[in-house]
């Protein structure tokens, strides 16, 4: 068994196992469910209201974020968003998540910077990782010439984040008879990953053995000197 110059083997041992372990690790948390990535919605606002006016999609999830953009090009048009994100059908609380009037085109500068900084032509929120799954209300103010002429309220659905385990049909997907080649593909996705940690316990198991030979030898080595200079 080779060890690198300068270290003994019970320091060689002691790395390999510990290289060996951190690999598995690794490797192990391969078949837990990865982190959800954040995605955004993006809701279209024109003269007529917003696209879509209600967010169902099971898609749009804790996590993800939606975005209002104002395309409304009428004249002195301007649209402001409350989102009711404690739930209680107030939208002027601090807590909840409002726009300033946004408008469909902002003027710029020269250098291209903003004229005027509070000047916004959407408005974005994300949902808490943590927030609670159900239907929130977000009100919408439309107004030209700075007076209110109309006033909405929809709805946006927030699904809980459920990460499924490898293998596992999510609902809506085809499973049994009819679906054979999904199964075939599932189960030798779940085969390579077992191989994959076959591998690793192996390479953990050697250094586990190279680590107990090196403790061995070291205890032997302690012995003879002992013996010699008594």
């Amino acid at each position: 068994m080779l060890c690198c110059e300068g270290e003994s083997m019970s320091e060689w041992g002691r790395k390999g196992v510990v290289l060996s372990m951190v690999v598995l690790v690794g490797l192990m948390s391969l078949g837990q469910a990865t982190a959800h990535e954040q995605e955004t919605y993006n809701v279209i606002v024109v003269a007529d209201g917003p696209m879509p006016a209600n967010i169902t999609d099971s898609d749009f999830v804790q996590g993800n974020a939606v975005v209002f953009r104002m395309k409304d090009t009428t004249e002195n048009a301007s649209i402001r968003i409350s989102i009711d994100v404690d739930q209680n059908g107030v939208y002027e609380n601090t807590t909840n998540a409002t726009s300033v009037w946004l408008v469909e085109s902002c003027e710029l500068t020269e250098n291209g910077t903003l004229l005027d900084e509070n000047c916004a032509v959407s408005h974005a929120y994300e949902f808490a990782l943590d927030a609670p799954p159900g239907t929130y209300t977000y009100r919408l103010e439309r107004a030209i010439n700075d007076s209110v002429v109309t006033t909405g309220e929809y709805n946006i659905t927030l699904w809980k984040d459920v990460h499924e385990e490898p293998g596992v049909p999510n609902m809506g997907e085809c499973f049994g008879i009819g679906c054979d080649e999904e199964v075939i593909e599932a189960a030798s996705d779940e085969t390579t990953r077992e191989e994959a940690l076959l591998v690793v316990a192996a390479v953990a198991a050697i250094g586990t053995f190279g680590l107990a030979v090196s403790i061995l030898r070291d205890s032997k080595q302690n012995d003879a000197l002992a013996l010699e200079e008594e």
